[in-house]
């Protein structure tokens, strides 16, 4: 057996917190953190600038992306390159910035790569909402908005509770919503062009956003009630990630996939446990599965998130059918 066919088992990664002006309480309380303002913990980045460091095991304080280098086919398995998707909460008492995100053309051209996200609301009080999307398509229109500080009057505003999932593509206007803690799963990209921000002073990109806003897109929302079923459901197939979500009651095996998985625990607790290890995996925790963990027993009564990256063999763009995909629109 040669290294890259070895086992290898669950890693964890420490979480990276950032403070936001938005920011509620529900992560600093669940998670009893100190200190306040904690709006992002950012669960699974190799994103330059913003890479976890491994928490525990044999490469404990290395960095996820040294890691994967090293170990890219035992990690990363039939995926392409050395990015994972990303995972990060974020915990809002206030709405976000009304922002965009650059496709992958337009990105490339910036030295980056395509933002779009999908998110998994945690939490909702009642009556919440997120916005997504635009009412018009006429750009003259939105720009005029934009300067006259009333583009609030074109937002779509969609009402959310806990277990919906909402696909958010770049070039889509949106924005977080407040009173709820969501999980945002998304590809590699990190470019963010600020279109509104609420009058609170912060820098915006008019310019870069309008050049990337695509006013057509609408937004799928679906909702996953709680099923002991033991089968993952599928959830978002878009680009290069997606996301599946299993309730799991008692005794669960999971495994033998041909690349990484990331759980996040979005409900309850459970134990994850490979040959004699043992990993607790609580409420709004999240492990690593790389593709060379040929299985893991699951134990507990708990909901979790199963994010991951898009083999090479699969099409690229998103996919109709199973889980939520294609645009209504493409971008001619």
């Amino acid at each position: 057996m040669t290294g890259e066919d070895r086992a290898m088992g669950p890693i964890k990664l420490r979480p990276i917190y950032r403070e936001s002006i938005w920011a509620g309480e529900r992560l600093k309380s669940i998670r009893g953190l100190a200190g306040a303002g904690i709006g992002i913990s950012r669960e699974v980045s190799t994103y330059p600038g913003s890479v976890n460091q491994i928490e525990g095991g044999p490469w404990d304080g290395k960095a996820m992306t040294d890691v994967i280098k090293s170990h890219r086919d035992q990690i990363m398995g039939d995926v392409p390159g050395e990015q994972l998707v990303r995972v990060a909460f974020m915990d809002a008492a206030e709405e976000l910035s009304v922002q965009v995100h650059p496709d992958q053309e337009r990105a490339v051209l910036w030295g980056d790569q395509e933002k779009s996200e999908a998110w998994y609301i945690v939490e909702a009080k009642e009556g919440a909402t997120i916005t997504a999307g635009i009412d018009t398509e006429d750009m003259g229109m939105i720009k005029k908005a934009i300067e006259e500080q009333r583009l609030d009057e074109l937002l779509i505003r969609i009402p959310v509770k806990a277990g919906d999932m909402a696909l958010i593509p770049a070039g889509m206007v949106h924005a977080c919503g407040k009173d709820m803690l969501v999980v945002e799963v998304g590809s590699f990209g990190g470019i963010t062009c600020r279109l509104y921000d609420h009058g609170r002073g912060r820098r915006l990109d008019l310019e870069k956003g309008l050049a990337v806003l695509k006013p057509w897109l609408r937004c799928q929302v679906g909702h996953t009630p709680l099923e002991i079923t033991h089968h993952p459901k599928k959830l978002v197939r878009y680009g290069p990630f997606q996301a599946d979500i299993v309730d799991v009651h008692g005794i669960w095996r999971y495994g033998g996939n041909s690349s990484y998985r990331i759980l996040t625990c979005v409900l309850g607790d459970c134990q994850i446990r490979w040959e004699e290890e043992s990993y607790h995996l609580g409420y709004t925790d999240t492990i690593l599965l790389p593709a060379a963990c040929r299985g893991v027993r699951i134990e507990g009564d708990a909901r979790v998130l199963i994010s991951y990256g898009r083999p090479d063999h699969e099409e690229r763009l998103g996919q109709s059918g199973d889980g939520w995909g294609r645009p209504d629109r493409e971008d001619g």
